[in-house]
Order: structure tokens, then sequence, then C-alpha cells
């Protein structure tokens, strides 16, 4: 099936919607064979905090409907939903779309990007030919992924609003893509459940890690597991300064 063409129309009427509601800033990010162009917020804008306190409110208000109506508690995370992790370019991102443009044969692979920001290393896995869903539990996030998604012309690639510590996958999706999710041990169970639960036999997840001191008590229950795990390294400069990182990326596949 050919793949529809992005006019040039749609291109801007989206960008300017975002630009209504953010400064934006625009990165080159190294996917291989292909230079992907990603858009995200400028991180120090007042744009940004108003437009993070406005989803904010309006996520606070459908949780506290939810409490008066069905007498659910809102969760804890709809506290912190004003955090703008999402709108970084983080290295492990970064990365993860390096390392499948130069290390990766993703053609024709169903792919899911958890907690995807701004859908770097999901549309990593995109340049090579990977289907790929981009999922995240904020909109604003979406937003932005979606645009990324448009503007790269990877017109296949599907936003999810999916919230990955408490929605749940109806069986295997595929190959799996988690970039920096193990900064807080909480997150552990949450990863080895999608592991269990969410990733296809004979598929391999992509785990990025930039070296986070708590992420060694992962890695010593991944070697507990019967998972083939491989482990290479990427080199890659932070987008807001002259550091760079040397970050872990992990295939993990499960046995057929």
């Amino acid at each position: 099936m050919r793949r529809r063409a992005v006019s040039s129309q749609e291109l801007s009427r989206l960008r300017g919607g975002l630009a209504q509601d953010y400064e934006l800033r625009d990165y080159d990010v190294d996917a291989g064979p292909k230079v992907l162009k990603i858009t995200g917020p400028e991180l120090d804008g007042s744009f940004l905090t108003r437009a993070t306190a406005r989803s904010t409110r309006s996520r606070l208000e459908s949780a506290e409907s939810l409490h008066g109506r069905d007498g659910l508690a809102p969760s804890p995370e709809s506290r912190s939903i004003g955090e703008v992790n999402w709108a970084e370019l983080w290295p492990s991102s970064r990365a993860m779309a390096s390392y499948f443009g130069h290390c990766v044969r993703m053609r024709s692979v169903d792919a899911v990007e958890l907690n995807c920001g701004l859908g770097t290393a999901g549309l990593g896995a995109a340049a090579k030919g990977a289907r790929v869903t981009l999922a995240d539990s904020n909109p604003e996030a979406l937003r932005f992924a979606r645009f990324n998604a448009l503007q790269n012309g990877f017109t296949h690639v599907r936003p999810l609003e999916f919230d990955w510590k408490h929605d749940r996958f109806d069986g295997p999706v595929g190959s799996l893509i988690m970039a920096d999710v193990l900064y807080a041990q909480e997150n552990f169970e949450h990863v080895f459940r999608i592991l269990r639960d969410n990733l296809t036999p004979g598929r391999t997840a992509f785990l990025a890690e930039p070296g986070r001191p708590i992420a060694s008590a992962f890695f010593e229950e991944l070697r507990k597991t019967d998972y083939r795990v491989r482990l290479d390294m990427e080199r890659v400069e932070d987008a807001y300064s002259e550091n760079y990182y040397l970050v872990s990326v992990l295939r993990i596949k499960k046995e057929r």
C-alpha cells in the first residue's frame, strides 16, 4: 500500500497550532541513512509553562470527575502531570534513533515505543521501515510526536494515548522500544510485566539507558531471567550542552 504524501499546507497548519501554544525548537537527529527532523518546545519558554499548566488542569479535572462519579481516587501520577519530561530531547532517545539507523533491520516489523515523548526513538525505527505506534499518556507529547512523524514523511506511524504503567495491551504487540524508563525503581516491575505480556515471541525489546546508577538493580534482575540479552553502546552528544553520554542499548529477546 502506498503511503499518502504529507502536504506542506498540512504541515504548516499543524506547526502553526503548536506555535500558538509553545515556543518551538528544531533539532536534527542522526538516524543512520536519514537525519530526523524533530521539533519540541523551547524548555525555558513561558509558553511551555502555561501549556503544561493548562494540560495539568484539564487532566486533574478529568481525574476529579472520575472520583466523583465512580468513587475512584486520582492516581498519584495525576498530581505530577505538570512535569515536562516529555518535552526534552533525551540522550537515550537520540542514541536509540542512531542505533536503529546504523545497527538494526526493522523493515515490516511492528513496534511500539512506550513513554515516547517527542517520538524520537520510535521514528528512528520508522526510518528503517518499521510500523510504529508512538504511545504516551500525555496528549501534548502526542501532538508533537504526530507532527514529528508527519514532517519526516512517516504517515504510517500511529500515535496512541496510553499510560504504560496503568493501561494494558491485549496480548503481544510486536517489538518494544523503551528509552530511559529505568529512572525510578518502581518502574522495574512495569518493564518486566510488559516484557512478559506484550513482547511477541521471536521479537526484540530495545531498551536504552544513559548510565543511571539505579538501573544496575534492574540489570541484576534481568540476568536472572531466560531472556536473551545483547548489550551495545552508543555515544551521543547532549542536545543542550557540550557534554556527551555513553548510552547502553539492550536488545532483549523472547524465544519462540
